[in-house]
């Protein structure tokens, strides 16, 4: 199976992050109370934006060997498709503390996990069938081989360690960048301390 991991960082993205940075703007030193302390409530964003779309193209196969004397009833099939599989981190999993008297930010950060599957039906190719007398491809048995080829993406995007270790560093960055910018928007210079979950 071939699949290329992109670090897509497109120009809808580039313009959410400044959105949200522009968003916090509003917060000004001046306008927050000494005992105040910020919130990172864009983070599930950042967590969104930083998902890696790792793209797939594969054959699908589908065979049957008949058992009776003749041969007659084996039946084979097989399709191309694409695919995207999702990687990244579940925000649900995050937790981010405020600051504390050193102005140290802990983040505990989850491993980055495969969070969609989707097959993409119009680049399903019409399928090659080959069959023995009498014998032919259910509409189920059909079905089931697109789901097979659906699971098949997510074992291979989950086997790909690599691939996970860039989602997670991927997120780690942008969190990272984003705690700053809160901090360097209300007067205050933070660092993160990470915490594996």
């Amino acid at each position: 199976m071939n699949a290329r991991g992109h670090v897509r960082l497109s120009l809808i993205s580039l313009l959410a992050i400044m959105f949200i940075f522009a968003s916090m703007a509003g917060c000004s030193p001046s306008t927050e109370s000494p005992d105040e302390k910020p919130e990172f409530s864009n983070a599930g964003y950042i967590c969104e934006l930083s998902t890696l779309e790792v793209y797939y193209h594969n054959v699908a196969r589908a065979e049957h060997e008949a058992v009776g004397p003749f041969n007659h009833g084996y039946k084979r099939m097989w399709f191309e498709y694409s695919g995207v599989v999702e990687i990244g981190i579940d925000f649900s999993k995050v937790s981010i503390s405020e600051p504390d008297a050193s102005n140290v930010v802990t983040v505990a950060l989850p491993q980055a996990e495969i969070l969609d599957v989707d097959v993409a039906e119009d680049s399903i190719t019409e399928p090659a069938i080959e069959t023995g007398f009498l014998t032919d491809f259910t509409t189920e048995e059909k079905t089931d081989a697109l789901s097979s080829a659906q699971e098949s993406m997510r074992q291979s995007a989950d086997q790909d360690e690599t691939l996970k270790h860039q989602a997670r560093e991927r997120a780690r960055t942008m969190l990272e960048s984003y705690i700053t910018n809160v901090g360097n928007l209300v007067g205050e210079t933070y660092s993160v301390v990470w915490v594996d979950v």
